[in-house]
C-alpha cells in the first residue's frame, strides 16, 4: 500500500518513505503510527489505541510514544512545533491534518496475486453505539488477510472509498483491480455476537462462501472474541485450501500463462499437497526452475519448489536414482526466506528442510519465526505442528494441527497423524483407525502403512495383510527402506516399536539394519 502524506510518499508494504527525492527506511513504530493514524481518516486516534495497534497492547513508557512519535513526524517532513501533518490533539492522542492520497493500483500487479477487498462491516443490531464493534473487526480481518503474502489484501482507507462510492463488482476491478470482495455484518446483543461474512468474485458476481459465527459476547470477552471470529475469518477465506484459493486457482489455468505463471504453479503445488499426485509433481518439479529463473524473487515459488524436492527425499515421490536431492531442497528454501524473510511460507519450507538435514535447533529458529509471521495460515500451523509430532513435542503438535483444522475445514488428511499417533499411546487403536480415516489419502504409502498398522493392532489380520498388498503397490520398496525413515522419529521410538511390530503381525518383513536382517523375533 502506497500514499502520499504531505509532500512524502509512504510504502507501508516496504516500510519505506521518499521525500525530496531521497528513501528512507520505516522503523516498525513509525511505519505503525502512520498507518494507525492513515486508517483514521483524519480522526482522532487516541494513546491508548496507538498502544494496543503498535505495541501489540505492551506496557510503555510516555518517553517511548514520545520518541515513536517524533520519529514518524521527521519521516514525513514534520516536527512537533510545526505540526503541519501530525497534530497533538492535548490530553487525546494525534490525528492527521490535510488530505492522504491513495496511490491507483494499477490492474496488472507484477506478480499477478488475487486482490481482496475487505468492505467495511455492517452493523445491523439496531444500536449505534455498537458500531465500533462492526470498525474494529473489518480491520481485524484486513490485518489478518494481510499477513497471507500471496494475496494483494486493499488496505481500509481504499475499501472504505469503495463503499463510499457504491462501486458494484465491475468498477471495483477497473479501478482498483479487485477480484474479490469480502463483504460482513455484525449483530450484537447483551450476550451473543454473531457475524455474517461472504466472499464474492468480481469477474462473476458470484457468491463463493459464505461463513456464519455465533459466539458468546460478554462485555468482557467482547474483544477476545472479535480476535478469534477475525482469525477464524481469515483463515476460511484465504486459507490455502479454502475457496479464495481454489477459484483463483480455476482462474490461473483459464488466463493466459504469462501473466499468472508464478501463481499458477504455486497453486498447483497446492493442489498436489492435497492430492499427492505424482504427475503433478512431476510436472511442478519441471516447470519451477525455469520460471523461477525469470522470476527469481518470487519467495513463495521458491518455497513451493522446495518442498516438491522435499517430497521426493521424504516420501521418494518421482525419487530419482543417484540424485541427493535434500541439499537442493534446502538451498531453495534458504533462496525462499533470502528472497522475503517475512514469508511465512518460506520459514515453513526452511524449517521443513532444516528438520529433514537434522538441523533441529536450525528447524526451531525458523519455525519459531513463521509461527510469529502468520499463525492464521493452516499450513504454517500444520506443518510446523507435524514437524513438532516428529521431535515427540505431542501437546504443542495436536495444539497446532487442531487450529490448523478449525482453520480448514478442507485439509490433508495427514493433518490427522499426530492425534492418531495420541490414540496409539493411550491403545485406543479403534479412534486411532477413524482418525485416519477421516480424511482418506489413496496412493500415499504412509497413510496405507498406518492402516496396515492400526488394523493389525486390532486383530483384523485379513485387512492388514491386504492393506499390506496395497503398500508394496504404492511403494515397493517400503520394508527395505522404512526404517531408515525413521531416524526422524527417534523421539518417539514407543510409537516406532509399535508400528514395527504390527506391520510384521501383517506379514511385512521390514528391515532393520544395513545387513538385512528383519525383525522377524520381535
Amino acid at each position: 500500500m502506497k500514499v502520499s502524506i504531505g509532500d512524502a510518499e509512504v510504502d507501508f508494504d516496504r516500510m519505506l518513505v521518499t521525500r525530496a527525492g531521497e528513501t528512507h527506511r520505516l522503523t516498525r513504530q513509525s511505519a505503525g503510527i502512520l498507518k494507525s493514524l492513515v486508517d483514521a481518516s483524519g480522526e482522532i486516534v487516541t494513546k491508548d489505541m496507538l498502544i494496543a495497534r503498535v505495541w501489540d497492547g505492551r506496557i510503555i513508557t510516555d518517553a517511548t510514544l514520545s520518541t515513536a512519535i517524533k520519529e514518524a513526524r521527521r519521516a514525513v517532513g514534520d516536527s512537533g512545533s510545526a505540526q503541519r501533518i501530525i497534530e497533538t490533539v492535548h490530553g487525546v492522542g494525534f490525528r492527521l491534518k490535510g488530505q492522504v492520497a491513495p496511490e491507483p493500483v494499477a490492474n496488472q500487479s507484477p506478480r499477478n496475486q488475487p486482490c481482496i477487498a475487505v468492505l467495511p462491516f455492517r452493523n445491523i443490531g439496531g444500536n449505534p453505539a455498537d458500531h465500533f464493534v462492526s470498525d474494529g473487526l473489518t480491520d481485524e480481518v484486513i490485518s489478518n488477510l494481510s499477513r497471507f503474502r500471496d494475496l494483494k489484501v486493499l488496505a481500509r482507507n481504499t475499501s472504505e472509498a469503495i463503499a463510499a462510492g457504491r462501486l458494484d463488482h465491475a468498477q471495483m476491478f477497473d479501478r482498483y483491480a479487485v477480484d474479490y470482495a469480502v463483504e460482513g455484518s455484525v449483530r450484537r446483543s447483551d450476550r451473543r455476537l454473531r457475524v455474517t461474512v461472504q466472499v464474492a468474485s468480481t469477474d462473476t458476481g458470484a457468491i463463493l462462501v459464505t461463513e456464519q459465527f455465533n459466539r458468546e459476547a460478554s462485555l468482557d470477552a467482547l474483544f477476545d472474541v472479535q480476535d478469534q471470529i477475525a482469525s477464524l475469518c481469515a483463515g476460511r477465506l484465504a486459507g490455502p485450501h479454502g475457496p479464495v484459493a481454489r477459484q483463483a486457482a480455476i482462474r490461473a489455468r483459464a488466463a493466459p500463462y504469462k501473466s499468472w505463471q508464478m501463481y499458477r504453479l504455486v497453486a498447483a503445488f497446492r493442489q498436489f499437497y492435497r492430492t499427492y499426485d505424482p504427475d503433478l509433481h512431476a510436472r511442478l518439479r519441471a516447470d519451477f526452475p525455469p520460471a523461477l529463473a525469470e522470476d527469481p524473487d518470487a519467495a513463495d515459488g521458491w518455497a513451493a519448489y522446495a518442498v516438491i524436492l522435499l517430497e521426493e527425499h521424504r516420501y521418494h515421490v518421482n525419487e530419482r536414482i543417484g540424485v541427493n536431492v535434500l541439499p537442493l531442497a534446502l538451498e531453495a528454501a534458504e533462496k525462499a526466506a533470502a528472497a522475503d524473510p517475512q514469508n511465512a511460507f518460506a520459514q515453513v519450507a526452511l524449517a521443513m528442510c532444516r528438520l529433514f538435514a537434522l538441523d533441529v535447533s536450525g528447524f526451531d529458529a525458523a519455525a519459531d519465526k513463521a509461527l510469529a509471521l502468520n499463525s492464521g495460515n493452516s499450513d504454517v500451523l500444520s506443518e510446523i505442528g507435524h514437524c513438532y509430532a516428529f521431535l515427540g513435542r505431542e501437546d504443542l503438535a495436536i495444539e497446532l494441527l487442531d487450529r490448523a483444522m478449525e482453520l480448514s475445514p478442507e485439509h490433508p488428511g495427514w493433518y490427522h497423524f499426530a492425534r492418531a499417533w495420541r490414540y496409539v499411546r493411550l491403545a485406543r487403536y479403534d479412534q486411532a483407525l477413524a482418525e485416519i480415516q477421516l480424511v482418506p489419502m489413496p496412493g500415499f504409502y504412509w497413510y496405507h502403512a498406518h492402516l496396515v498398522w492400526f488394523h493389525a493392532a486390532l486383530d483384523d489380520v485379513d485387512a492388514a495383510r491386504a492393506e499390506a498388498e496395497v503398500l508394496r503397490q504404492v511403494f515397493p520398496d517400503f520394508e527395505n527402506r522404512v526404517h531408515d525413515e525413521l531416524t526422524l522419529l527417534q523421539e518417539n521410538q514407543d510409537i516406532i516399536e509399535l508400528a514395527l511390530e504390527n506391520w510384521f503381525k501383517a506379514g511385512l518383513m521390514v528391515r532393520i539394519d544395513p545387513a538385512g536382517d528383519v525383525s522377524a523375533n520381535r
